[in-house]
């Protein structure tokens, strides 16, 4: 039996702070609608331990993730290749923790980063893993065209003391955290923070509930409007299914009985919602080397993007608008990424990191933002029906886009930093790293 433990980190900074996820806001943070946190799931099997940390944020810098791990290292003493760092992407979080980095803000979250680790650790109790998945496609879209794939799963993680309570209920599902717009000045967890919330209320007994991001990069929430109130609606949707299927799973290793009066008995109830996780845990980190795109000059760029204004303002058709629009995002994107890129090395190394949490349960972290479509292929390239994909961990470096994605055009291929290969040499690494753990 693992010992389990859970904990919640306050980690909003003080108002002020610059906001981080929108271009063209015109003030810095005015308030806190939601705190930020950091939380932790603490796993410790006897042999092997692993901590997974899930932020309030934009994205983990790779700076962040390696100072939280040193931290770490130090006390509880947890090897870095055993801490998952990752971000729900919030649009509604500081900025400063990715890109160029903002020492002082970087140094405190990452001691926060590591108190959440030490609260779980020394919190820990005997514990369960329990695991099932649910269908959820009313809150998503796929934003490059609305027929496109978008994740159907809802992944569900269980951790039970033996007698049935909850410790803590992690719940993965892949969309971004954009139900408010760039005019929201106020620090919020968007829809995760209302998801966790109803987890923990439908719940309660003080459990702790976790919300990690999968493949988002191409998905985006289907709203009503662009508020609060709609940020309640949606995250109370995905927490309700997810408290639900937690709720149901708690059976799991115990006992599940009713009263026959007819005959006098009790008889099973047999769980069918998800499985008992048993088994040891393991973790390994790879590199990855990764291209970053090359293109012409700016003065290219430039003429590209004039000669495709008139094509859009022409466009007789929506076939013809919407084609045009893609290329001329594409366009105005890609001036950005390669003024970014410029005089940069070829390569950018990344870290690909998978663990097993048990018997046929695996968990693959992967950097930046990457596509549904991706997401599903290591699924299937791996042969692990019960995988559960996180992304924007332990690094954001930008997006990883479908090589058919560069022709296609659009916001995400233009300003990705990286070339059309770059998104499959991440999913090879990821499969290779999930093979090591199994």
């Amino acid at each position: 039996m693992l010992k389990i433990g859970a904990s919640i980190v306050d980690i909003t900074p003080p108002v002020g702070v610059a906001l981080d996820g929108y271009g063209g806001r015109t003030d810095f943070s005015l308030g806190v609608h939601d705190p930020l946190s950091a939380r932790c799931l603490y796993l410790d099997d006897g042999a092997t331990r692993v901590a997974l940390v899930i932020c309030d944020l934009i994205g983990i810098g790779s700076f962040l993730a390696r100072r939280a791990r040193e931290l770490i290292a130090e006390r509880p003493g947890l090897k870095p290749e055993c801490v998952l760092i990752a971000a729900t992407h919030t649009h509604a979080g500081p900025a400063g923790v990715r890109g160029r980095g903002e020492p002082v803000l970087v140094e405190t979250i990452a001691r926060q980063i590591c108190g959440a680790v030490r609260v779980a650790c020394s919190g820990a109790v005997s514990g369960q893993l329990k695991y099932g998945t649910t269908s959820l496609d009313s809150i998503a879209q796929n934003r490059r065209h609305p027929d496109w794939p978008i994740d159907h799963r809802l992944d569900v993680l269980a951790a039970d003391t033996p007698e049935g309570r909850n410790i803590a209920t992690l719940a993965r599902y892949s969309c971004h955290p954009t139900t408010m717009e760039g005019s929201n000045l106020l620090y919020s967890a968007d829809y995760p923070g209302e998801t966790r919330r109803t987890i923990e209320q439908v719940i309660g007994n003080g459990t702790a509930a976790l919300y990690f991001n999968g493949a988002c990069a191409n998905i985006n929430p289907a709203w009503i409007r662009q508020d609060f109130d709609d940020v309640h609606r949606i995250g109370s949707i995905v927490g309700a299914k997810a408290a639900a299927l937690s709720q149901e799973l708690r059976p799991l290793g115990i006992d599940h009985r009713a009263h026959n009066i007819r005959w006098s008995e009790l008889t099973a109830k047999p769980v069918t919602a998800g499985r008992l996780v048993e088994g040891s845990l393991a973790a390994v980190s790879r590199t990855v080397s990764v291209p970053y795109r090359t293109g012409p000059p700016d003065e290219e760029v430039v003429a590209r993007l004039e000669d495709l204004t008139p094509q859009l303002n022409s466009a007789a058709t929506t076939g013809e608008r919407r084609e045009a629009a893609a290329k001329r995002t594409a366009a105005q994107m890609e001036r950005v990424a390669l003024a970014r890129t410029r005089g940069k090395d070829s390569h950018r190394d990344e870290e690909v990191q998978a663990m097993r949490l048990g018997d046929g349960l695996f968990l693959v972290a992967l950097p930046g933002e990457v596509f549904v479509e991706t997401q599903e292929e290591i699924r299937a390239r791996s042969g692990i029906e019960d995988l559960i994909v996180v992304s924007c961990a332990n690094d954001y470096p930008g997006y990883f886009c479908r090589a058919e994605a560069f022709a296609q055009g659009g916001y995400e291929a233009g300003v990705t930093p990286f070339a059309p290969e770059a998104d499959g040499l991440l999913m090879r690494a990821a499969v290779a790293a999930l093979e090591e753990v199994r």
